[in-house]
């Protein structure tokens, strides 16, 4: 039933990226538009989602199941790197850096998340919790070692930046994953789940902060897939059946290290330690999600070829609407 609704959502989420597509192909936004509604998602709905995530009586079962969660994302995360960076050595520069960066990094916030939320949630309750969870590893990650790959070894010559401005934009860069919103909502959410926190706010007031944030909430599914949907009619496949790379990328994000990461789930339950029903789905969701819409913000940011990663991304996405299910049955 699960692996149902999973197929079934989604189907809708790809369904949602049509009006994207609309607006973009008959020029009724702007070329600013995506990055407002990625802003709004990101700094706004999503956090709001995140928290609410917490909003729920305290439960020990589900903080010690975040651990094991927060343990698995960065196995993941960690498997991936490494596999990642020993490969695609003969591509051109920029695609090299990109190829790996669109293999480690999933599209666990704008996919992953809401699809969770959806399938997950109400079947076990805490599903998004452990999401939240998995998306802090995945920001850690991705301003520590994604930007790393982005600039590490480049000099001014080569439209990049020298090493010693890559140290300092490092080393700022795991400030930035630590005031994330989506780690600054899931500390708060936590404060509420471990604090009898709403009791002590008058009702009327809990009442509006709470059907606010359920409102901001309802907005991450659609409006994620729009912001996806605006760039597809701007994305070229030519010679895309020629580029042997993208096969590669594939093969890894979709189908060998997300099976790795689920033969590890595996092998842990073996051992015979007792976890929650969200923790594999949730980690393995997420692991076997499309590449990260973020690829093309740091292709652009860093000059490492946006046109490739964006088509990149684009078919990791068509793609997932296969793969995903699958990987979920071998759960």
């Amino acid at each position: 039933m699960i692996v149902a609704d999973v197929i079934y959502n989604v189907a809708l989420l790809f369904i949602l990226m049509i009006p994207g597509v609309i607006l973009r192909k008959c020029k009724m936004v702007s070329d600013s538009f995506g990055k407002g509604l990625s802003n709004l998602v990101l700094y706004i709905a999503q956090p709001a989602l995140i928290f609410l995530a917490y909003v729920k009586p305290f439960d020990m079962d589900i903080l010690i199941n975040s651990a094991y969660v927060l343990i698995f994302s960065v196995i993941a995360h960690a498997l991936f790197a490494v596999v990642a960076m020993l490969l695609f050595n003969g591509a051109e520069d920029a695609r090299r850096r990109m190829l790996r960066f669109a293999t480690i990094f999933s599209n666990a916030a704008f996919m992953g998340i809401p699809l969770i939320a959806a399938v997950l949630e109400d079947k076990f309750p805490g599903a998004t919790l452990f999401a939240s969870i998995y998306n802090i590893t995945f920001n850690l990650f991705l301003w520590s070692l994604g930007v790393m790959i982005c600039t590490k070894d480049r000099d001014n010559d080569n439209n990049g930046v020298c090493d010693h401005e890559d140290a300092k934009k490092n080393g700022a860069s795991i400030v930035k994953a630590l005031v994330h919103p989506v780690t600054i909502a899931a500390a708060i959410g936590l404060i509420f789940f471990i604090f009898p926190v709403t009791s002590y706010i008058p009702e009327v007031v809990w009442g509006l902060v709470s059907d606010t944030a359920t409102h901001l909430k309802n907005l991450v599914a659609p409006l994620s897939m729009i912001v996806i949907g605006l760039r597809l009619p701007d994305i070229s496949f030519k010679g895309v059946l020629r580029d042997k790379y993208m096969y590669l990328f594939l093969a890894l994000r979709h189908v060998l290290l997300p099976v790795a990461v689920v033969a590890i789930l595996k092998l842990v339950s073996l051992t015979g330690l007792e976890m929650h029903g969200a923790v594999a789905p949730v980690v393995a969701i997420l692991a076997s999600a499309p590449a990260a819409t973020s690829a093309t913000m740091f292709a652009e940011k860093y000059d490492c070829d946006s046109a490739y990663v964006s088509r990149l991304v684009t078919i990791s996405t068509l793609l997932s609407i296969v793969t995903m299910p699958l990987i979920l049955m071998l759960v």
